[in-house]
């Protein structure tokens, strides 16, 4: 009999640059566990696992195993999307923020997460859709959320400082810089108003910030929509209707206990659409990445397209 295909994909500079440290192992894992390995990638640059890599291993293998963080992770469901392949991925984190590893109890230890390439079970789960032109078909996808507003900001910033001069600091201290960028702009908060449509609403919403997610883990623990799951098949939204360091701090401090911000200043819904309209560019940040400054973006979903190995 022949043994199932099996390959690997890994992002060099994961990890502080260990997950390369990690294909070995994985390797010698699966093929100890039955499996026929017939390919190991390294991303060569962004988009690589998405446009070449995760379509052309759908027509090969029964399995892709990730080694890299929740961008690549997104990459490879994209890629498989495009091509209408519903193969399984086993996900072995090495990020820094580790978002979706940590929404679904996956190991962030890499020998536990090894070993569960073949002791875990294969799950169904949601994944976003993102829009951000009037005429586009294709979707953008997401695994946890669309951001628009404060967190989106300190998500911009992160990437100014960790592209400059900080960016030493970010390979050893991450989580630094991404408080710097915090304070930063918790100094100038200046938040633009727009519209969000729920569904088939005939009357929109109005906020200065707000989150559409997939999850309930926000960053690090964090849970801005502690009622998320993702395989619910609905989305979470969370917005805030005005935005001051006091609002901002109060709105943290409740993600820090898994709590629902307080209803005073945040509404707290599920749908399966979101339409957002704004009369000035947004700053919008999409599973902890900048996207460019839009005025019309469509948040949906597409249940059940990501088969992942999670724990039992």
């Amino acid at each position: 009999m022949t043994p199932d295909k099996a390959a690997i994909i890994y992002h060099n500079g994961a990890g502080r640059g260990n997950a390369a440290k990690l294909v070995r192992p994985t390797r010698q894992r699966l093929v100890a566990s039955g499996w026929q390995v017939v390919e190991i990638a390294r991303t060569q640059y962004d988009g690589h696992a998405r446009d070449k890599l995760a379509p052309s291993l759908a027509k090969q293998v029964d399995l892709i195993v990730v080694i890299a963080g929740d961008g690549t992770l997104r990459e490879v469901c994209t890629g498989l999307s495009r091509v209408a392949s519903d193969i399984p991925i086993g996900f072995v984190p090495t990020g820094n923020a580790n978002v979706v590893a940590r929404e679904l109890n996956i190991p962030l230890q890499p020998g536990p997460a090894i070993d569960l390439l073949a002791g875990g079970k294969v799950r169904q789960l949601d994944i976003g859709t993102l829009r951000v032109h009037t005429n586009t078909t294709d979707p953008i996808f997401f695994l946890a959320m669309v951001e628009i507003g404060f967190g989106a900001r300190v998500v911009h910033l992160t990437h100014q400082l960790r592209s400059g001069r900080l960016r030493a600091i970010y390979r050893h201290w991450g989580d630094t810089v991404y408080a710097a960028a915090a304070v930063g702009a918790l100094a100038s908060p200046t938040e633009q108003r727009f519209q969000i449509y729920l569904d088939d609403a005939a009357a929109p919403r109005h906020a200065t910030a707000a989150i559409i997610t997939n999850t309930r883990c926000y960053a690090k623990g964090w849970s801005m929509a502690p009622d998320a799951r993702m395989d619910d098949g609905r989305l979470d939204l969370v917005t805030r209707q005005r935005c001051n360091p006091g609002i901002i701090l109060r709105a943290f401090h409740a993600a820090a206990r898994a709590r629902r911000p307080s209803t005073v200043f945040s509404g707290y819904e599920q749908g399966q659409r979101f339409l957002i309209q704004s009369d000035t560019p947004l700053s919008v940040q999409m599973d902890g990445d900048p996207l460019p400054g839009v005025k019309w973006m469509e948040v949906g979903l597409a249940p059940g397209r990501l088969r992942l190995i999670t724990p039992q």
